[in-house]
């Protein structure tokens, strides 16, 4: 699930909208298809043209000069470990690290930095036709099939030993940011674009000189502080000293031999086995694998092979995981991972003995014998029901279930960075629990999927070859045929409608943490957590398996990042039936008298074109519910009775966004974080007319003590309300200012702060009190330069350098550099 980032470069009270994409004339529309994916291209926000800076105007000048004392190279020899690779990840990675990179430059590697750069962005508006994926490490192996991709080159051509090379687009980037530094500490200029849905450029060597002159101030780092010059110089020194890198260094034996143990697994040779591993490996492509004992890495990813285990791996490249492979024969391989860990992509899957005991009961000794192979036609590759029916359902929907956070984090992370249009599909802060196995009519009744398999094909299968609008109108259909077949099974199920019980949640089985989980999107990018943290939500979710898996087949397995805007377009549409299912599965736990009303207060304005355009009728309203309900909100009074039935799988409870009679003390809390966050309970989940002033995701640092070694993060996160999320497009006309809140969580969130806040510990009530007094732009504008880090700031580096390394300490399995192109000009 993946726009723009709001207000950027803008006052901060500027709402939620897409930028309109710059096209030129389009080609002759020749049928209705090609006006709709027209139409579409205009309007769908899911990238466009990207560079390595804005299109800052200005007076014209000369090009940078690299002969300052910043550029001068060192008489050592500069190492990649120990001197190269920490001022790429800390300066440049932050903003070259994904799909999203400009000019798809990634500096998360010395391969990405060798492919360089190119002006075909991988977010494009206006695609009509599938692009031939750009994936570093799988679509191209060598400089020159990048170059015959469209990549140049950036760290400009060999020159005399220890000299800079003068055709370095790298190093002039550099220089050009270096000459024209913005001043300290202030808001940019309003006329430095900083949305990443702005013009860009991407020149390449021969055009660097022009570019210059026309956008001064589009140096690098575009638009923040200027990197030091002990940095500058170490970058310098290593393009003067021919931009080596060493080769990856061998496994340590322990990681090879549970390498050796994990791909014996994958490539068993019974039918069983191989059904098993791919249906494994379909659900593990996007995952960074680690080891249990080996927490902070080598992380792997799992792909197949030409080659077998014990040989150098040679990946066979599908768009998708679920595309064939070819005929000859191939193996499951595990590779480590050669680019820096970045938080965005990070989707962590750990592997242990006990987790291979785990699949070898869910998937070998369950009592199952395969028939046949699945196939690879787009029918079957698109309905993982069809693929992978003689798997038992018990045994997926449990494998899901294990690693629920997992499953849900790769639908909104993943490799597609951004894309507003793609979360506007939900809210921005719901809870999201699970229909218990014993309870899913999937499992008990075998029979029942195996019926109606045929009506649950997702968007995959079109390919982007059919016309758009009879795709829709085909899922449309099938959605509620399966619908209707659904609610006659469960009415012969409970046949005196008595409806569900409240154990018809899976309540993690006493212990597993993925039970519940909190989803929170922030405008173009989206977070999950374990836990219900936050207010009570507008909406909460409950999901069944076939739910779950064609989530994960939309959104995911089935998904292409370089498809048409017709995939994209469809992808979408799919998913709006799928949340409100979800949103349905959870109002059939309520008092049926009350379903109808609380469905309405989330769809304000659009219940009619939603029943009759995009979703699901409201079904089982002849049902009841066995759950007995005491108060008004039967909504609020359900998810409480959900928390408490999860007894210690719910987690500790968030009392900082739920504390009924302040003070509320966080379980294991220190003295330290008792004080700030008895505080910080102030503008905890509450609303007021501050909150819709303040950026998605800021970062507040607590300053405790003057070595800032037991400094606090909280991350506070703004909910914003709407009317509805039925529609694809004018979301800034469903937005509701005067009920946005602000969910206050311990530690780091997300992989996109917007800001970052400072406070002392003593401070901390002032800051409070200041942020509950901001009305305007002008008050906001006043607490930012009292409290705020601004991207020009003189601490702006050493405080992001804080936050990454405490991150680190905090969690240093899942910890990776954050993507810092989404801070905000306030």
């Amino acid at each position: 699930m993946r726009g723009v980032l709001r207000r950027s470069g803008s006052p901060a009270h500027r709402v939620r909208s897409a930028a309109r994409a710059e096209t030129s004339e389009d080609p002759p529309l020749r049928d209705r298809t090609a006006t709709l994916l027209a139409v579409c291209a205009l309007l769908l926000v899911f990238g466009s043209a990207f560079g390595p800076c804005a299109e800052v105007s200005r007076a014209p000048q000369g090009p940078p000069d690299l002969g300052t004392a910043a550029f001068a190279v060192e008489d050592r020899s500069v190492s990649w470990e120990g001197d190269v690779e920490p001022v790429l990840e800390s300066r440049c990675v932050v903003c070259h690290g994904c799909y999203d990179a400009p000019c798809q430059l990634l500096f998360s590697s010395a391969d990405g930095i060798e492919r360089g750069a190119t002006k075909i962005p991988v977010y494009d508006s206006a695609r009509l036709q599938a692009q031939t994926p750009t994936r570093l490490f799988v679509d191209a192996k060598s400089s020159a099939e990048w170059r015959a991709k469209g990549f140049f080159p950036v760290l400009g051509s060999p020159a005399q030993a220890g000299a800079l090379p003068p055709d370095s687009v790298l190093l002039a980037m550099l220089a050009l940011g270096r000459s024209h530094a913005f001043p300290e500490g202030q808001r940019l200029p309003d006329d430095v674009k900083l949305d990443i849905n702005r013009a860009l450029s991407c020149p390449a060597a021969g055009e660097f000189e022009a570019y210059a002159r026309d956008h001064p101030q589009g140096g690098m780092p575009y638009g923040m502080a200027p990197l030091a010059s002990e940095e500058i110089r170490v970058l310098a020194s290593w393009v003067a000293q021919g931009a080596t890198a060493p080769p990856p260094p061998a496994l340590a034996p322990r990681a090879a031999v549970q390498v050796t143990q994990w791909e014996a697994f994958l490539n068993g040779p019974s039918q069983k086995q191989r059904i098993s591993a791919r249906y494994l490996y379909e659900h593990w492509f996007l995952a960074h694998l680690v080891f249990s004992d080996l927490p902070t890495g080598p992380f792997f990813r799992v792909l197949r092979s030409r080659t077998a285990p014990g040989q150098p791996v040679d990946e066979i490249a599908t768009v998708r995981p679920t595309d064939d492979p070819g005929k000859a024969p191939f193996w499951y391989r595990l590779a480590p991972i050669r680019e820096s860990i970045v938080r965005k992509t990070h989707i962590v899957y750990e592997l242990s003995p006990a987790k291979l005991s785990r699949l070898r009961e869910l998937f070998l000794t369950s009592a199952w014998e395969p028939t046949r192979l699945p196939g690879y036609s787009p029918e079957e590759v698109s309905n993982p029901f069809l693929a992978f029916g003689e798997i038992p359902t018990k045994s997926r929907y449990a494998y899901l279930l294990d690693d629920a956070q997992y499953f849900v984090m790769t639908f909104i992370r993943g490799p597609v960075c951004r894309g507003q249009v793609a979360v506007d599909v939900i809210e921005d802060q719901f809870w999201v629990a699970f229909l218990d196995p014993d309870h899913d009519l999937s499992v008990i009744d075998p029979g029942f999927l195996a019926k109606n398999a045929k009506l649950l094909s997702l968007p995959s299968e079109n390919r982007g070859r059919l016309l758009l609008g009879d795709l829709w109108l085909e899922h449309n259909v099938d959605q509620h045929r399966y619908l209707d077949a659904r609610e006659d099974a469960y009415d012969a199920l409970d046949p005196q409608r008595r409806g569900p019980a409240l154990d018809w949640i899976w309540d993690g089985d006493g212990h597993n943490p993925n039970a519940l989980l909190t989803v929170f999107r922030n405008f173009d990018n989206a977070s999950v957590v374990q836990g219900f943290v936050g207010g009570i939500p507008k909406t909460a979710w409950v999901i069944d398996y076939p739910i779950f898996e064609r989530i994960y087949y939309d959104l995911v397995a089935g998904f292409d990042v370089f498809g048409s805007v017709a995939h994209q377009v469809a992808t979408r549409l799919y998913m709006d039936h799928l949340r409100m299912q979800s949103e349905n599965l959870f109002l059939f736990f309520l008092p049926s008298d009350r379903r109808e009303a609380i469905r309405a207060s989330w769809y304000r304005g659009a219940t009619r074109q939603v029943d009759y355009f995009v979703t699901d009728h409201l079904r089982a309203l002849d049902h009841g519910t066995q759950i007995r309900f005491a108060s008004s909100d039967p909504k609020a009074e359900l998810l409480t009775k959900i928390l408490a039935q999860a007894g210690a799988a719910a987690g500790p409870p968030d009392s900082l966004n739920r504390c009924a009679q302040p003070p509320c003390d966080r379980p294991g809390a220190s003295a330290a974080e008792r004080a700030a966050e008895r505080e910080l309970q102030r503008i905890a989940s509450v609303r007021g007319d501050w909150v819709h002033l303040l950026p998605e995701v800021a970062l507040l640092r607590v300053r405790v003590d003057p070595t800032g070694e037991h400094d606090l993060v909280y991350s506070l996160i703004h909910d914003v309300a709407h009317t509805n999320v039925a529609f694809m497009f004018g979301e800034d006309k469903r937005l509701l200012p005067e009920e946005d809140e602000l969910t206050v969580v311990p530690g780091h969130f997300g992989s996109y702060p917007n800001f970052f806040f400072e406070a002392d510990a003593a401070g901390l009530p002032a800051f409070v009190a200041e942020l509950l007094a901001v009305r305007s732009d002008a008050d906001l504008e006043r607490f930012v330069g009292r409290h705020g880090i601004r991207r020009t700031s003189a601490r702006f580096w050493a405080t992001a350098d804080w936050l990454r390394a405490d991150l680190a300490r905090r969690e240093p399995t899942e910890a990776g550099i954050i993507d810092l192109d989404r801070f905000q000009n306030l």
